[in-house]
């Protein structure tokens, strides 16, 4: 199996984007992380609700956006078929082709979407599984 160089990789528009989510993810925990340790250091909860309550609000605006901009996601995966016969077949093709056009150009949110999801995962990890087995 040949290698690519890593030029020809970064063309990819998938690897791009897999790799801003693992770049995004570790620049997310660790802001989050060190936010939360000044909190704890200062034994103040208020830092501790703030951030996590600005982390979930983020979370929550992107993906509200995603849902709204895509239309909650109802033209993924429609074929003509399944679309009434009171369209033309231009219609038809111009729903599908908007509904991709949508997905297309909202997969950047993905880059922070998935990230946050992935430090409140991570978080609940450390919460209520490795802190009560190891305490």
């Amino acid at each position: 199996m040949e290698r690519k160089p890593f030029s020809d990789l970064w063309q990819n528009k998938n690897a791009r984007r897999l790799l801003l989510v693992i770049v995004n993810t570790l620049l997310f925990f660790m802001v989050y992380r060190v936010l939360l340790y000044y909190a704890e250091m200062t034994d103040e909860t208020f830092w501790s609700a703030l951030v996590m309550g600005l982390y979930a609000a983020v979370l929550l605006a992107f993906v509200l956006a995603y849902l709204i901009y895509n239309r909650f996601l109802y033209r993924r995966g429609v074929t003509a078929d399944q679309l009434p016969d009171t369209m033309t077949d231009e219609e038809k093709q111009a729903f599908i082709e908007d509904g991709r056009a949508r997905l297309e150009k909202s997969k950047w949110m993905m880059v922070v979407i998935l990230p946050l999801v992935l430090v409140f995962l991570f978080d609940a990890i450390q919460l209520f599984i490795l802190e009560p087995f190891f305490k």
